[in-house]
């Protein structure tokens, strides 16, 4: 790591080459709306990345990522282990930062105080991250790693956004009972190291509020009319930069086609192009206002929960 230290804090991305352009794409929305960060940029790796020439002022670390466990093959995620560096952060950078926001490659910025983020309050806990999606349409829901370990519904955190405290996370040996669970419960592990952290933390972690970690841009896209979200997270397999699904904005996959046309054109070949310009059809309208009058009542009562995006439920 460089020296001297600069900030005390950073946010975090980890990856392989295949994602490093989508991370540098993050790193360059959040400099846009944060133009006084106190943060520095951390990309953890074990690929022989470069930096590129516009990004070398933006305080981008190239982090080496250290050797995962044997046990953790097992939680090979489409032939990636690049997530499973996320839960060694703590650990390989509490000596520099106290504070680490995570965030999966795969975000899309649209404000946010992130400083203030940074410092939000998580009680005795050794991370804040945002429920998961189905618990916007579903009351009480059940992970599938809980229900398939028999154990009852809890809180379930979405890992692909975390604010890491780093003493709390490494005093409260959460790597160790992350990694453990690879040896003790290898069949309840669906989501790779999210399910890692859900069966280590059984519920207990600070929740933070949604917009931090939006991830119904596709099932629950009118939401957003009055409920401002900050990080945009696109889950599953309608992405921006691979898939032009017709229920995602176009401006998301313009976003991406403008920045690699740039920065990286050599990418830019691999984005498909948005799709179709001609208006929902009346089945797809149909099915947009359904999801939405089903999740009505459930969304409503979730968001009234976080009044302040800088106050986590503890």
């Amino acid at each position: 790591m460089p020296d001297p230290q600069r900030h005390d804090t950073a946010v975090a991305f980890c990856c392989d080459s295949n994602y490093f352009h989508l991370a540098l794409f993050t790193i360059w929305q959040l400099v846009h709306h944060n133009p006084q960060r106190r943060f520095d940029f951390v990309i953890s790796t074990q690929d022989d990345l470069v930096v590129p020439d516009w990004a070398r002022s933006l305080d981008v670390v190239l982090h080496r990522a250290g050797t995962l466990p044997e046990a953790t093959e097992v939680a090979r995620y489409i032939g990636s282990v690049a997530p499973l560096y996320r839960i060694m952060l703590a650990r390989e950078l509490q000596s520099r930062y106290r504070r680490i926001l995570y965030l999966d490659c795969d975000m899309f910025v649209e404000g946010g105080d992130i400083n203030r983020l940074l410092e939000v309050d998580l009680g005795p806990h050794p991370l804040g991250a945002v429920l998961d999606a189905p618990f916007m349409y579903e009351r009480n829901h059940l992970a599938r790693e809980f229900l398939k370990l028999g154990l009852p519904a809890a809180p379930y955190a979405n890992t692909g956004m975390q604010v890491i405290d780093t003493r709390a996370y490494c005093e409260q040996d959460l790597e160790k009972r992350s990694f453990d669970v690879c040896k003790t419960h290898p069949q309840a592990i669906f989501f790779t190291e999210q399910s890692l952290t859900n069966l280590a933390l059984r519920g207990k972690f600070a929740q933070l509020a949604p917009c931090w970690n939006w991830q119904n841009n596709a099932r629950l896209p009118l939401i957003n009319q009055n409920y401002p979200v900050f990080l945009r997270h696109f889950i599953g397999r309608q992405k921006p930069d691979r898939f032009a699904g017709r229920m995602l904005d176009a401006r998301f996959n313009m976003a991406y086609r403008e920045f690699l046309s740039h920065f990286a054109p050599d990418v830019l070949s691999k984005v498909p192009v948005a799709g179709q310009s001609d208006p929902l059809t009346l089945r797809e309208l149909g099915k947009l206002a359904l999801e939405h009058l089903l999740a009505r009542r459930v969304a409503a009562e979730l968001l009234a929960r976080y009044p302040d995006p800088y106050k986590a439920l503890l």
